[in-house]
């Protein structure tokens, strides 16, 4: 199911043989179930804080009603800044921190854009989950990430920023940068640095590593390591484009499975080591990635639906 069907279906506009089909989808899989509560809790968010007369028009209008997840979002962060509103999505805090931390959980293959109470500008893509403060505290700033973030951080030098990851902590004082660092990919970490100047530190080694703008951090042999921004297209996620930039078939295939959030099982040894470059449009789906990944590579697939999972061959 995509976002379109899902979103037809929530309006009541779908044929018999729609809803039956949503039903068999929903009853497939609890990672279904979870994408389409996040959906619905969305759109009641969006629903709730229009007027009367906007909330009827919005709930009628069955062809021209197209909110983006995106901006749904978007709505639904400041909501939760605002009013402190619990959702499915909001889990507690990591232990003993602050009980006012929310959590927002992005689905597989979409992407969120908010705004923190000190002005912090954040985009969160596929599958991250960030933790974050309605206030923050009158000396610091504190937030949690497992996955990649893009931060456009407020300056403010009597509240040091900090974001929290499984590996590194990493403390700012205002800055722009990007960060992948999903908990599920052990050694995946990386920095890179746009604007001012970020402080990587390491709690399990006490090792730290200073960075300048143009230049990245990632892990190495179980150490930070720097080196300068080879690939800027990398950072078009924000707007909803995967790119690639000369890198191995079989390295673009974990990152679609981690951002499409499905299993694909790699059975052509021969087009692991063949490197591809290029854009998509992440909207468009994985197929269509795998079908543009044909043309240069000869590589095959199958896709098994029961079990969400993709053979190259």
């Amino acid at each position: 199911m995509n976002t379109e069907e899902l979103r037809k279906y929530m309006a009541g506009d779908a044929s018999q043989q729609e809803r039956e089909a949503m039903q068999q989808w929903l009853e497939r899989d609890e990672r279904n179930r979870r994408e389409f509560r996040s959906l619905r809790t969305l759109r009641d968010i969006e629903l709730a804080h229009l007027s009367g007369e906007q909330a009827n028009r919005a709930a009628g209008e069955k062809k021209n009603n197209r909110y983006p997840l995106t901006a749904w979002l978007r709505i639904a962060a400041a909501i939760l800044i605002t009013f402190g509103c619990t959702y499915f999505f909001l889990k507690p805090a990591p232990p003993d921190r602050d009980a006012a931390m929310q959590t927002l959980r992005i689905p597989a293959g979409q992407r969120a854009e908010l705004m923190l109470a000190d002005g912090t500008k954040v985009w969160l893509n596929s599958q991250t989950v960030f933790s974050f403060p309605a206030r923050f505290s009158a000396t610091s700033r504190e937030v949690y990430l497992d996955g990649e973030a893009y931060l456009e951080v407020s300056h403010d030098p009597a509240k040091p920023f900090t974001v929290h990851t499984k590996p590194h902590d990493i403390q700012v004082l205002g800055t722009e940068f990007n960060v992948s660092a999903y908990a599920s990919r052990h050694g995946a970490f990386e920095l890179s640095l746009l604007k001012g100047s970020v402080r990587i530190v390491t709690p399990e080694n006490g090792q730290t590593l200073q960075l300048e703008p143009g230049n990245r951090a990632y892990e190495k042999e179980n150490r930070l390591v720097g080196s300068a921004i080879a690939d800027y297209n990398h950072f078009l996620w924000k707007k909803g484009i995967i790119s690639f930039d000369n890198e191995r078939i079989e390295d673009i295939l974990t990152k679609l499975q981690l951002y499409y959030d499905v299993e694909i099982r790699n059975g052509n040894s021969s087009v692991k080591d063949m490197r591809y470059t290029g854009k998509f449009r992440a909207g468009d789906g994985i197929e269509h990635v795998l079908n543009v990944l044909k043309i240069p590579t000869g590589l095959r697939y199958d896709r098994d639906d029961e079990t969400d999972t993709i053979r190259i061959r």
